[in-house]
């Protein structure tokens, strides 16, 4: 049993469906002019899959919202760890730091409030401090003049300033303090 197989006599004038120039094909079916443009189109389609197959699966989580209990006023842990997209143990850590404010109804039922979950998001407001000036450098001592004038060390001197939260800026190379506040802090009978 010899089966042989013939050319075809014809030709058909055919579009490439990756590149898109005409070629002659010896068969209806052809799709692609070359080998390369075979492989092109292959690799495009794979590419085109995996795409698809990873869109479905972020479509999955993004559409993924929580069963109908998120709705509810109170949230077991549980509920509220879907809620955020968080672990039970995160959730319990926040109540433990006091960042949740939460009940327990029995040794294994906590129930935390929807709108103390909600207040999570709320930016707190923000509060403008005034700029304080410096007092005039005449007003002042430098570092140099009060060791001198207190008969104190520079450490010394430091962790008054610091421990009384007294004002100092530096002006050039010279730090200074106000004159009336460290006469306050070291002579506070004068």
């Amino acid at each position: 049993m010899n089966i042989f197989r013939m050319s075809s006599n014809f030709t058909v004038n055919r579009l490439c469906e990756q590149c898109g120039n005409v070629f002659e094909a010896k068969t209806t079916v052809t799709r692609f002019c070359s080998k390369l443009c075979n492989k092109r189109s292959y690799k495009a389609k794979e590419r085109g899959q995996k795409m698809a197959s990873i869109d479905q699966v972020v479509k999955k989580v993004l559409e993924g919202t929580p069963s109908k209990q998120i709705n509810a006023d109170y949230l077991d842990v549980k509920t509220a760890a879907k809620l955020l997209r968080a672990s039970d143990k995160m959730i319990y850590s926040m109540i433990n730091l006091g960042k949740l404010n939460a009940v327990n109804l029995s040794k294994r039922k906590t129930l935390v409030a929807r709108k103390d979950i909600d207040k999570l998001f709320e930016l707190p407001q923000v509060v403008q401090l005034k700029e304080l000036k410096p007092p005039p450098i005449s007003e002042c001592y430098n570092m140099g003049e009060a060791q001198k004038k207190f008969n104190i060390s520079e450490k010394a001197l430091f962790e008054i300033i610091k421990r009384n939260n007294l004002f100092k800026f530096q002006e050039g190379k010279f730090v200074y303090v106000a004159k009336s506040e460290l006469d306050r802090v070291l002579n506070p009978g004068s």
